[in-house]
């Protein structure tokens, strides 16, 4: 475990909960308000930023935050986007945002990853900018903002990684924002294993040290994998 590692973090996810409630952002032509506990960061307008079109698309967001990847999606050009997060604050943060910017074609509801997705339903793309710092599987949250950037024995990777196709049409694509951190191959090792080709959409240091280095990956299912 790199105590290092999770003590930046979690300094980070302190800070970030320290100025006032709610926080008012300009974002890729969204008006936004910021709750208590949950997560915004510059990385999520870059991962905004470096999604494909998806114009017509049908779009399901795993851990929304505030909203701005899906309504930014749903504003330009998505025919409907599903947004999902593990948190309650969250949810009535996107769906409080979707009403400040008019935005009727976004559907926001509480779910752990897939649990509460209908398992019938199938999207063109599958998108989630989740929590990159591995910690052991005993770990405890310690505040509801730790949700956005901790992963439990890295069972969040792994479930999603796993069950994403099942929710995919057919040539859908699964885009994942992940930070490496500087172990670069932390993605790539596992993706045989579930049957997934891989192409790095984009990459950006965000810290010099490189402990927030950001990789976007396209994800699509291998034909005659399991």
């Amino acid at each position: 475990m790199d105590e290092d590692r999770i003590g930046y973090i979690r300094k980070l996810m302190a800070e970030s909960q320290l100025s006032d409630f709610p926080k008012y952002v300009h974002c890729l032509g969204l008006d936004l308000e910021v709750h208590k506990d949950v997560f915004w960061s510059d990385t999520a307008r870059w991962v905004t930023e470096h999604l494909p079109p998806m114009t017509g698309k049908t779009v399901l967001e795993i851990g929304c935050g505030s909203g701005l990847i899906a309504l930014f999606l749903a504003k330009n050009g998505a025919s409907h986007v599903l947004a999902t997060d593990i948190t309650t604050n969250s949810v009535e943060n996107t769906l409080s945002n979707a009403r400040r910017n008019d935005i009727p074609n976004v559907t926001c509801i509480k779910s752990d990853i897939f649990l509460s997705i209908d398992q019938d339903a199938k999207f063109d793309y599958i998108i989630w900018h989740m929590p990159s710092t591995y910690v052991p599987d005993d770990f405890e949250i310690a505040s509801m903002i730790e949700h956005s950037s901790f992963d439990p024995g890295g069972s969040l990777l792994d479930r999603f990684l796993r069950e994403s196709p099942r929710h995919l049409a057919p040539n859908g694509a699964i885009m994942l924002g992940y930070n490496v951190s500087r172990n670069n191959s932390v993605i790539t090792d596992k993706l045989e294993r579930y049957s997934l080709s891989h192409r790095r959409i984009a990459d950006k240091k965000f810290t010099i040290d490189s402990m927030i280095n950001l990789h976007l990956y396209e994800l699509k299912p291998i034909v005659g994998g399991p």
